[in-house]
């Protein structure tokens, strides 16, 4: 399981407007986060929210509107997390799972129906649900092994 370790210096990383590029509904969510961290009278350019809780937006917009998202959507957005996991480094790692992830297994858990995405989730996101739910007490069913 990994460990937060974002810092307020965490930049963005290059391939940011990829997410936020496969559908409205996430882009919709960030430029929300965004304002709502900036402010009513932020301006172009203003500093943006940590990664992590950019990531967390988009999580939750995921889970409250699944049915928005095609099955290549869906896969997209979820190699695009993978991908993050396994090359950008630990801290963007951290940052997927923490932001991303675990807003996801919370909506799991409020009902939203992670078993319908799972095969999206590739090895690094599928370990780190693992770990979370071993971390929290959740018993993992048998379709997450």
């Amino acid at each position: 399981m990994r460990i937060p370790t974002e810092s307020a210096t965490m930049t963005t990383p290059a391939r940011w407007d990829e997410p936020t590029g496969i559908s409205e509904v996430l882009a919709e969510a960030d430029r929300a986060e965004i304002q709502g961290w900036r402010g009513p009278a932020a301006r172009d350019g203003d500093d943006v929210p940590p990664l992590t809780v950019r990531l967390a937006a988009l999580g939750r917009a995921f889970a409250e509107r699944p049915a928005d998202f095609t099955p290549e959507r869906t896969r997209a957005l979820f190699r695009l997390l993978e991908d993050t996991q396994a090359a950008d480094g630990e801290r963007y790692g951290s940052a997927v799972a923490t932001g991303f992830l675990e807003p996801l297994l919370n909506a799991w858990d409020e009902g939203f129906d992670l078993r319908s995405v799972w095969p999206a989730l590739g090895p690094h996101s599928r370990a780190c649900c693992r770990a979370w739910n071993a971390f929290t007490g959740v018993p993992t069913p048998d379709w997450m092994r």
